[in-house]
């Protein structure tokens, strides 16, 4: 497992949010979230007792699913970066 995610600025379409976004010691991905309040334009990542929470105007399902090959794509690595190609960027991220 990749000890840090990395989601390109370029996929990104959140006010004031100009960097690229990197999140280490991913614990758990969901789409929707893990209370089962699923929404197909929300998917969620909980790393290091923080929760993540990402919104999309479409692909939900497959923007987790993408974060969840780059948690997995690269055994012992430093990072691995999310390739996006849903076409959809993020809309919204909120940290709790």
């Amino acid at each position: 497992m990749a000890n840090f995610i990395k989601i390109k600025a370029a996929d990104i379409n959140v006010a004031n949010q100009l960097s690229d976004i990197l999140i280490g010691d991913v614990e758990a991905v969901y789409q929707g979230l893990a209370n089962g309040n699923a929404s197909a334009d929300n998917f969620v990542v909980y790393a290091g007792g923080k929760s993540y929470l990402f919104e999309v105007t479409a692909k939900g399902k497959e923007w987790a699913d993408l974060f969840i090959s780059a948690v997995t794509a690269n055994p012992g690595g430093i990072m691995s970066i999310v390739q996006n190609n849903t076409g959809v960027k993020i809309t919204d991220l909120v940290v709790a």
